[in-house]
């Protein structure tokens, strides 16, 4: 059994890479190409992978990258299933988590480009069944999460039904706007149900319907699909928690409630095509601007949420067009960087807290190639003062670092989420990672002549790079 399963996996993996033909006058991203990554950078890839996965305790992730089109990075790490002792690989299926908003993004894009949807139009020109109280909605303020619908419908009987179709999704939800319109915003995975009604209404079809035939097919996503657990694969990944330290394995739940927003599997390497999809064609080059430009309230705030993409920058300074899930079982990501048509996704079978957009922006650095390489530096262990600042608070501790060549540790025993952590350079000028509980978080080496340094910890949705903010750690050499 175990023989068969392997054998299939490696029939799927071959399809996935060979999937490069056009489909419905559209390239799709070419899996066929040999990657452009060096070896030094893609033995990095693997050794902070490796060591994230015995740190976090998560037993398994999958990570692809490509660039201007193709596909240079993909491989899969860890385990899909313990229990059956098989491995990640890059054809492996798991949950999208939020992630799947990015699909439901996707074809409102498509409609929107084909001039079928107007994003501020009332929703009840594309569903008439809508209550009343929802009617003046528009598939914006949906999609940006300013429209005030709540984010689940309450109770949970409607959890132990499998949805095949989206009205009665759609009228799960029932109580009053949380607040004016665009006076606000409020993440809210149900307003993609809405959002799925406004789909099948702008385009006559159901929305399994048109998502499969004008979406993944056109883009040539053979492993993306809505989950349905009673039809699970050996190519599908288990889905694991951790509980006081200890993985066990995550139940099982019927997400098809929450299909448009949660509930679809996929590989990273699909959700790569999916993103090029915004720069192939798929969807116009106005229709893409409109969708990753920031959202504004009526107060004047923005929300740094566009159609369904979050917009944002990396510690690096880099401008990032991107989304992340965290869900049952799963942690997801997808993050765009447009001016250089460079996009990676990585995903995990386990949900837990970690920083997942900050370690797909030390990882796509990783892989970038970037002209201030550099020998790293050689430190013996040194004392250093340490400014921490949690909740915007500053403490004062004493910790060390030491730097040899590409590795390093930092030790700080009085921070638990740091305590004593290998760094690795990341190839290029005084950039480090240190691998934490939390996933990958930077570490900038500012004055290496004084000893100077940050260490950041940050999400989504920055307005301006974070290392123009306070980091959460800063680091001197002790005086004494």
């Amino acid at each position: 059994m175990i023989l068969f399963k392997y054998l299939l996996a490696l029939l799927l993996t071959f399809l996935v890479f060979t999937v490069g033909s056009a489909q419905g006058g559209y390239d799709v991203l070419d899996s066929n190409t040999t990657p452009t990554t060096t070896q030094e950078a893609t033995k990095l890839i693997d050794t902070l992978a490796l060591h994230f996965l015995e740190q976090t305790n998560i037993p398994g992730m999958s990570v692809a990258i490509s660039k201007k089109g193709r596909l240079v990075f993909a491989k899969g790490f860890g385990y899909a299933d313990i229990n059956e002792n098989i491995k990640m690989g890059p054809g492996t299926q798991l949950r999208t988590a939020s992630v799947s908003k990015l699909l439901t993004a996707t074809a409102i894009g498509r409609l929107v480009s084909e001039g079928k949807l107007d994003l501020d139009a009332p929703i009840k020109k594309y569903v008439p069944y809508i209550a009343s109280k929802y009617a003046r909605l528009t598939a914006r303020q949906l999609a940006g999460h300013t429209a005030g619908v709540p984010h689940r419908p309450k109770g949970g009987k409607y959890k132990k039904t499998h949805y095949t179709t989206i009205r009665p999704t759609v009228e799960l939800v029932t109580a009053p706007l949380l607040f004016e319109p665009d006076t606000d915003y409020k993440y809210s995975s149900h307003a993609f149900n809405f959002l799925a009604a406004v789909i099948e209404g702008a385009s006559g079809m159901p929305y399994r319907n048109f998502m499969q035939q004008q979406v993944f097919k056109p883009l040539g996503m053979v492993q993306t699909f809505p989950e349905n657990i009673d039809s699970l694969s050996s190519l599908d990944s288990q889905i694991y928690y951790l509980k006081k330290g200890k993985l066990l394995k995550e139940r099982w739940m019927d997400n098809s409630y929450a299909l448009p927003g949660a509930g679809f599997r996929s590989t990273p390497t699909d959700l790569l095509k999916m993103m090029h999809g915004y720069t192939n064609g798929f969807i116009s080059k106005e229709t893409v601007s409109n969708m990753f430009t920031s959202h504004t309230l009526k107060n004047g705030t923005a929300t740094q949420v566009g159609v369904v993409w979050r917009t944002s920058y990396d510690v690096f300074g880099l401008r990032t067009i991107e989304h992340a899930g965290n869900w049952m079982g799963a942690r997801t990501v997808v993050v765009h960087y447009p001016e250089e048509d460079l996009s990676i996704s990585i995903m995990m079978n386990a949900g837990r807290q970690i920083m997942i957009e900050e370690m797909a922006h030390i990882v796509a650095q990783v892989f970038r190639k970037n002209e201030e390489e550099a020998t790293p530096r050689l430190l013996d262990t040194t004392g250093v003062d340490i400014v921490f600042r949690p909740q915007g608070q500053e403490e004062l501790h004493k910790g060390s670092l030491t730097l040899n060549g590409p590795l390093g540790r930092l030790t700080v025993p009085t921070v638990n989420f740091i305590k004593s952590k290998k760094m690795y350079h990341l190839g290029f000028g005084t950039s480090y990672a240190v691998v934490s509980d939390f996933g990958l978080l930077s570490v900038q080496l500012e004055n290496q002549t004084s000893l100077e340094g940050t260490l950041y910890f940050y999400g989504t949705m920055n307005a301006e790079p974070p290392s123009k903010s306070e980091a959460i750690i800063s680091f001197t050499a002790s005086s004494r």
